[in-house]
């Protein structure tokens, strides 16, 4: 399985996001209230990260996220990942992207990079 380039930042904690996936089926009835019932017990969220990358780091990014072997084969291979999940610190978790990242350039701070996506992870 791939893993993050150790060559990479950590995602930023600013706007770091998580959002648990519901786990539960509703079912409205004619009458009385609607029953919920357990789809799983796997624990899955989605995060929403960003990360700053220089423009080194942003082509060695552009680089993994397309291999398909050691990568994240454009964002449908699962990758292992340290993130925040609130269990006192990072955690190292298996993830995958969410759909495409997006990418800002600044030329604050002598240039930089801003890349965000959302990452679900189990």
């Amino acid at each position: 399985m791939a893993t993050w380039p150790a060559t990479l930042p950590a995602p930023l904690t600013q706007g770091y996001q998580l959002a648990p996936v519901d786990q539960t089926a509703r079912t409205e009835m004619e009458a009385g209230a609607p029953r919920a019932r357990r789809r799983t017990t796997v624990r899955n969220d989605v995060l929403s990260v960003s990360w700053q990358f220089t423009d080194s780091q942003m082509a060695a990014f552009r680089t993994w996220f397309e291999d398909g072997t050691s990568g994240a084969a454009g964002g449908a291979g699962w990758f292992t990942m340290n993130v925040l999940i609130g269990t006192g610190g990072t955690v190292s978790m298996t993830a995958r992207f969410v759909g495409p990242y997006k990418a800002s350039y600044t030329e604050a701070n002598g240039g930089a990079w801003k890349v965000s996506a959302q990452v679900e992870v189990r």
